[in-house]
């Protein structure tokens, strides 16, 4: 009996830690294709990929700039030399990652916009990824 609790726990915590959302009422959570149509129609846009180099190279969104989360310390450092009048548009690998990264940018002040499902669910909508070395990480 106590093993099944142990395993109902461990499941809940799983899922529901796969699918965090903003704790913080201001940051959108959006689909790609809300989270696309925001970007289209925000000239003030600054898309922001907080996945780690490598998955960066392997496909981002046009124009997007790399600050790897997992770098803690230089994410923070990093983060302040964003303008705050530009919104930032977050996206990970599967919304996690960036559902931490938008928390942690509200919390300072930034206007945050985050891509639900990250470039997973991105892909499978059939939006397009670029793979090339012209987006600068920050």
């Amino acid at each position: 009996m106590k093993f099944l609790k142990v395993l109902s726990l461990t499941a809940t915590l799983f899922m529901t830690g796969c699918n965090a959302k903003a704790s913080d009422p201001s940051i959108e959570v959006v689909s790609p294709m809300e989270f696309q149509s925001k970007m289209d129609n925000d000239s003030n846009r600054y898309i922001l990929d907080v996945r780690r180099p490598e998955e960066f190279a392997a496909g981002h969104l046009h124009g997007a700039h790399l600050l790897n989360w997992l770098d803690t310390d230089n994410f923070k450092r990093q983060t302040k030399n964003i303008d705050k009048s530009k919104t930032i548009y977050v996206y990970c690998r599967s919304g996690r990652r960036s559902n931490d990264a938008a928390n942690y940018l509200s919390d300072q002040g930034y206007t945050v916009v985050d891509m639900d499902g990250g470039i997973i669910a991105w892909e499978k909508d059939g939006f397009p990824v670029t793979v090339d070395s012209d987006s600068p990480e920050l």
